[in-house]
């Protein structure tokens, strides 16, 4: 384990033992600014000297590793679990402006083409934005508390064509799936058969019809993984609201969600690019380490053959929406929700109760708190917090706990 160390113009140093951070600070030569990781700043002067450190990432679209080698040992290791509720939050944002403007402002209509962010050059999704943001966040922390000499980062290439259609060679991949069809729809009703795929159990019409899985209205495309043959029964039952399609998730979501990130951050940053294969082979053949991306990070950092010494911890972090936008309960209510401190606690700030420690996950105005931990698993449904609470940790949009690696596990 390492503490983390500032000088007095808050630019990081080598990080040291926590045995001398204890003699600096019972010295007063020292104070904490953060606990997660241990961290403190130098009140006198300091050498500045600094050695050689790498730092490396594994980018993704679900998590993020990253880590930092040197001296022949792990110095940090962390791993960053991504958004992936920013569409729906979007989508919630949507229906609470269009219901406020049908009861505020009756005969107000709706604005979003002026938007200055729709007009944006090189204009990113949210969900997108939110994803590339947490790539250079988390590398602004790192060099935030760490001298970093070079970084090195694993891109990702992905076949998209041949995740769809994994037969797929030579020649084929300059044949679109829709080569030899009129249009989409005729793609479509090949595609499907002729042949109504609700899967309902009734006498279907002899017409066919084409279906959007998702109406236009609410954001579809016109892409054939959209689009659905139905007859013309199940059709007009379908939008009578008689039953329902289960849409189906994309097996190329994240591939593409990645090819974007990896495009992003050469605007962003100069860094060393190396390839997966590479990280499998020095994360299995040289240090034996099971799968996860801090060891993946831990192997991006290295040269060839070279070992370290592991490290015991590992710094989980989970980013969060920066407020609590619902304001009232339900669409139509008057009863305010409280969004701020209720006995001195906001949502997600770490507190330490009776009933067990974590992540407030809700609260309640009579004192019994709902805790989860850091990956969303319940800690406690009702704990109360109006006596023996110690709140541990304040509210951040990255959440950030202190976990023991998993080669450390393993080996008990």
């Amino acid at each position: 384990m390492f503490v983390f160390v500032l000088n007095k113009e808050n630019t990081p140093l080598m990080p040291c033992k926590p045995r001398k951070a204890r003699v600096l600070l019972e010295k007063g030569q020292a104070k904490v600014v953060a606990r997660t990781p241990f961290t403190i700043k130098l009140i006198g002067g300091s050498s500045g000297y600094k050695q050689p450190l790498t730092a490396g990432m594994d980018t993704g679209s679900k998590a993020i590793g990253c880590a930092v080698v040197g001296l022949g040992q792990v110095i940090y290791q962390s791993q960053v679990q991504l958004r992936q509720d920013v569409s729906k939050k979007m989508q919630q944002r949507a229906m609470y402006r269009r219901g406020r403007r049908g009861r505020k402002c009756r005969y107000r209509p709706a604005r979003w083409a002026n938007r200055a962010s729709m007009r944006a050059t090189n204009r990113l999704a949210p969900s997108i934005k939110s994803k590339l943001d947490s790539h250079l966040r988390e590398k602004t922390f790192v060099e935030s508390i760490i001298p970093i000499s070079e970084w090195k980062v694993e891109t990702a290439s992905f076949d998209i064509h041949k995740i769809t259609r994994p037969d797929v060679s030579g020649a084929e991949y300059q044949h679109g799936n829709q080569k030899g069809f009129y249009n989409v729809k005729a793609f479509v009703l090949h595609r499907d058969g002729y042949t109504c795929r609700s899967g309902r159990k009734i006498r279907h019409s002899q017409k066919l019809h084409v279906h959007h899985i998702q109406f236009r209205a609410k954001g579809g495309t016109d892409t054939p993984a959209n689009l659905v043959t139905l007859c013309e029964t199940c059709h007009q039952d379908l939008h009578a609201g008689q039953f329902e399609i289960k849409t189906q998730r994309s097996k190329t979501k994240h591939a593409t969600e990645i090819g974007v990130i990896k495009s992003q951050l050469y605007k962003h940053w100069s860094f060393r690019e190396t390839f997966g294969y590479e990280t499998k082979f020095k994360r299995e053949q040289i240090l034996g380490l099971p799968k996860e991306h801090y060891f993946d990070a831990v192997a991006i950092c290295l040269e060839d053959d070279e070992l370290v010494q592991p490290n015991a911890t590992v710094y989980a972090k989970r980013h969060v929406s920066k407020g609590d936008y619902q304001l009232t309960k339900g669409a139509r209510s008057e009863k305010r929700i409280p969004t701020g401190k209720l006995f001195g606690i906001r949502k997600h700030d770490f507190i330490q109760t009776p009933q067990g420690s974590g992540f407030v996950k809700g609260k309640r105005s009579t004192g019994y708190f709902a805790l989860e931990t850091l990956f969303g698993e319940k800690v406690h449904a009702s704990a109360n917090v109006k006596n023996n609470t110690i709140r541990l940790a304040a509210r951040s949009t990255t959440l950030i706990q202190k976990l023991e690696s998993a080669s450390n596990s393993s080996s008990r």
